[in-house]
């Protein structure tokens, strides 16, 4: 599988990441095992964990452990304060059986987390306290408010953001600026992804879309997803997807080529209704 840069880290990334969340609710502890092991085994370096769930048998995540010199372990935390990032970086790192973490993602979606983040005793002055103790390399953000994103870009020189990508959104203008800043500053761009559609049934009274949000049923539309995002300048997908959608994911992946002109026209059109009534901003 296909690698890239992620931003200045000098780290090379698969071009797919795996957010475990939705794996590790599986009760299928030997079916978790199996799709660890394809993935990895299919080149895929990246992954991302969470404090808030945690393996319900250690067994399920030791292709993890077995292969953690050749992985890239990112965790999220919905921490904002110096001390609870760095309590959160030990219990992902007890939890998962792991001595260290590549990269730790900030969830950040409202201007009091950016001052909380950024102010004394903020989750930045936590993290740079757990890089010095050898616990976590590289920190990042994630949110999908594009306001939100623009001011951290502008406010410090984190080392990577996790921003949804998405076609719809993208035609309508939404992400561009976010994307444009955080080249221009040498940020790794990872998108969001959870396979999902969005069925638009637009509401012309009222002005507005209403959005029905249904799982991929395809492949064709998974890999229509996939190669949209991998056409723009990111390093890497990072998945949040039910396990029926992961074989596809792979598959796409490893098929992978840049949209044409013409593709990326085909999408363009197909948002020109949507974009006539919804609003991205106001996401």
């Amino acid at each position: 599988m296909e690698r890239r840069m992620l931003g200045k880290t000098q780290e090379e990334l698969s071009i797919i990441g795996l957010d475990l969340e939705k794996l590790l609710v599986s009760e299928d502890t030997y079916e978790i095992k199996r799709f660890l092991e394809k993935f990895i085994l299919g080149g895929v370096n990246f992954f991302e964990i969470s404090p808030t769930f945690e393996p319900k048998d250690v067994t399920a995540i030791f292709p993890i452990n077995l292969y953690r010199d050749k992985l890239f372990i990112a965790g999220r935390s919905y921490s904002k304060s110096s001390d609870e990032i760095q309590q959160d970086i030990k219990e992902l790192l007890a939890k998962f059986n792991l001595q260290y973490l590549d990269l730790i993602q900030i969830i950040v979606n409202t201007q009091e987390g950016i001052h909380r983040i950024l102010g004394p005793e903020g989750a930045l002055e936590g993290f740079f306290a757990a890089k010095n103790l050898g616990l976590v390399k590289y920190i990042g953000f994630s949110t999908n408010k594009e306001r939100i994103a623009l001011k951290l870009l502008e406010s410090y020189d984190f080392d990577s953001i996790t921003f949804p990508l998405d076609w719809m959104n993208w035609y309508t203008g939404y992400g561009r600026k976010v994307i444009s800043k955080a080249k221009e500053k040498g940020t790794g761009i990872i998108s969001k992804q959870s396979l999902i559609k969005k069925i638009t049934k637009v509401n012309s009274e009222k002005g507005i879309s209403d959005l029905l949000y249904i799982p991929s049923e395809s492949y064709e539309e998974v890999k229509t997803t996939i190669r949209f995002s991998l056409t723009k300048p990111i390093t890497s997908i990072l998945c949040s997807s039910h396990i029926n959608l992961l074989e596809w994911l792979i598959q796409a992946a490893d098929e992978f080529t840049p949209l044409d002109i013409q593709e990326e026209k085909n999408l363009r059109k197909s948002c020109e209704e949507l974009g006539k009534v919804f609003n991205p901003k106001n996401i």
